[in-house]
């Protein structure tokens, strides 16, 4: 079956929409070009809304530190950043992925994943 871009698009961002995952992709400048449910619901100092420098959304210690991983991903670190977060009272695992067009730091998608998660444990 095919599917225009639109329905694609909409595909896409429902699946992430139901991940407990956060995801947000900001572009070079910082900003928020696409934020899931999760990202929204996230504590922070101004919503994670489309158009918000994600900076906005930060603490200026924090802001220090994200301008230094874009200066890295600026000055063409490919390898993503990850740190562990405790801005919800539990530890979250942040991981900072560069996007990269054409060669140019172009953005940055992150990821939040909670590392206390719950449910049984399984060995595969």
């Amino acid at each position: 079956m095919d599917h225009s871009s639109t329905e694609k698009k909409e595909l896409f961002e429902s699946i992430l929409d139901h991940m407990k995952i956060a995801v947000t992709y900001v572009d070079a400048d910082g900003q928020i070009l696409y934020a899931n449910n999760a990202a929204r619901k996230r504590p922070a100092k101004a919503p994670r809304d489309m158009g918000v420098n994600i900076r906005d959304c930060h603490k200026e210690a924090s802001n220090e530190k994200i301008v230094e991983i874009f200066g890295d991903f600026r000055n063409g670190r490919t390898k993503p950043h990850h740190y562990v977060s405790t801005i919800t009272g539990k530890k979250d695992l942040v991981t900072m992925i560069p996007v990269f067009d054409g060669g140019v730091f172009s953005g940055c998608l992150s990821h939040v994943h909670p590392l206390n998660l719950e449910g049984p444990e399984r060995t595969f």
